[in-house]
């Protein structure tokens, strides 16, 4: 048997290869399976292990489970997964991106715009330059420094989490063992803390915070434009009470009994006990909540509602002429729909672990693959892993392609053109076009062929007798 699979594979790679209707084909599954049509091309070692794949707008290569890269011809945008969801690595026309959670990240920019901002990490280990060419760097949590990072000019440290340093605008806060020490101070900004004991933190203009036995006695207040925006005092958890311009809030036994109004008397809530009811009333909403057995909420362009959660969860969003409905069931499987102007756009389904369904009306493409074993999305995942754990996979494409691929290509029926074909691996072919029909045993050892031409036959893969289809 092996020797007959030996020669197999030599007579079909070293001689010529099948041509039906301007399409290449080779399949010798599971080993390697070839097609190219057109612009189309795929590529199969080893079942689903090693896969490229490239048409006009796309071109990928994958090493299943470890790595894919992406090449995104359309937007010139590439990428590589690997080690997913761990691993990626994303390539634009003036920006690059490397990540490896938690290990190291790295981001810099090329072309045009080489010699701005850039920041590297190698964790422990992060260093980078900030558009005005001021280096920084460090070793966590050893001693370090950043600029321009996490919304801050300057943060500084010396074994984290002892002591640290931030300074934004001029304003510097320090940090003495975090969280327990803080003292801040600069043209805006003032404080001290010594949590859990008393703390108190003021930015001119901006806010006021205090606390005594934290989180049992806080006050807090925000202001807008020189005036106060929103209070909150604290009792915990006795009492909470919020006031801002438009509404007011009371908690009474933290977090389970809550009342909210507006000051204009256009809308009004209850909890009483928060999760399991919820009533809410407004001149533009409404809602009510008995959880986990059902409930739902209105505003304009929003609505939701939920029966036994978490069984299913639903949501319907208006923007504009489009709308969005989608819904979750037992949390893992989903439902979501787009509508434009009375048309549908998309639609997707999930229902874990069995299938996922995916269909672009508009373009006329779909997919659909059986089971799907990964309870979410991530690119990186569903290329890297996804196909491995498929038994069954159907694609529809836009310009009438269509491929059904049954066990990683056992069997495989697929439509090109005016061209239909049945594989069972290279044991037995059927193929059906516009000129004729062909039949074919061990990928072309014994084939048969008839067409308005008259009858041909095919033997030991090389020797055709009779016209070609």
């Amino acid at each position: 048997m092996r020797s007959f699979l030996r020669l197999l594979l030599i007579a079909v790679l070293l001689g010529p290869s099948p041509i039906w209707a301007g399409e290449s084909r080779v399949n010798l599954w599971p080993l390697f399976f070839r097609s190219q049509t057109g612009e189309v091309e795929r590529l199969e070692v080893a079942g689903p292990i090693f896969y490229r794949y490239r048409n006009g707008r796309e071109a990928s290569f994958s090493f299943r489970p470890f790595f894919s890269w992406v090449d995104r011809r359309a937007s010139g945008e590439k990428d590589l997964y690997f080690l997913s969801p761990l691993g990626h690595y994303h390539e634009e026309k003036t920006y690059r991106r490397f990540r490896f959670v938690p290990f190291f990240s790295y981001d810099w920019e090329v072309g045009e715009r080489k010699g701005q901002e850039k920041s590297h990490t190698y964790f422990p280990i992060f260093w980078g330059r900030t558009a005005e060419g001021e280096g920084y760097g460090g070793i966590f949590p050893l001693y370090g420094t950043l600029k321009d990072r996490f919304g801050y000019d300057e943060i500084r440290f010396v074994l984290w989490p002892l002591y640290s340093t931030a300074v934004v605008d001029g304003d510097r806060s320090t940090n003495v063992l975090w969280p327990i020490f803080n003292y801040s101070r600069g043209p805006t900004l003032s404080g001290i803390k010594v949590w859990p004991l008393f703390g108190y933190r003021a930015k001119k203009g901006t806010f006021r915070r205090s606390f005594i036995l934290w989180p049992i006695f806080l006050r807090e207040t925000r202001y807008e434009e020189g005036r106060p925006a929103f209070t909150k005092r604290m009792v915990w958890p006795l009492f909470v009470r919020e006031d801002t311009p438009s509404y007011q809030r009371r908690i009474y036994l933290w977090p389970f009994f809550q009342h909210v109004w507006s000051r204009d008397g256009r809308f009004v809530q209850w909890d009483f006990p928060w999760p399991f009811v919820q009533w809410q009333r407004g001149e533009e909403r409404k809602g009510f909540r008995l959880w986990p057995l059902f409930g739902f909420r209105k505003k304009p362009g929003y609505e939701s509602n939920f029966v036994l959660w978490p069984l299913f969860q639903g949501e319907h969003l208006r923007r504009g002429p489009e709308e969005e409905v989608s819904g979750r069931f037992l949390l893992l499987s989903s439902y979501r729909k787009i509508v434009r102007r009375g048309r549908e756009r998309e639609k997707f389904v999930r229902v874990w672990p069995l299938f996922v369904h995916y269909r672009r009306s508009e373009a006329d493409e779909s997919l659909f693959y059986f089971p799907a074993l990964l309870p979410f999305y991530d690119e990186g995942l569903e290329r890297n892993l996804g196909p491995l754990l498929r038994l069954l996979e159907i694609y529809r494409f836009s310009d009438g392609r269509r491929y059904v691929c049954l066990l990683w290509g056992l069997y495989r029926y697929e439509v090109e053109a005016q061209t239909k074909i049945h594989e069972l691996a290279f044991l037995f072919s059927y193929k059906h076009s516009s000129s004729g029909r062909e039949v074919k045993l061990l990928h072309g050892l014994l084939g048969l062929r008839w067409s308005s031409k008259g009858l041909g036959f095919q033997l030991f893969w090389f020797l055709r007798l009779g016209p070609s289809v």
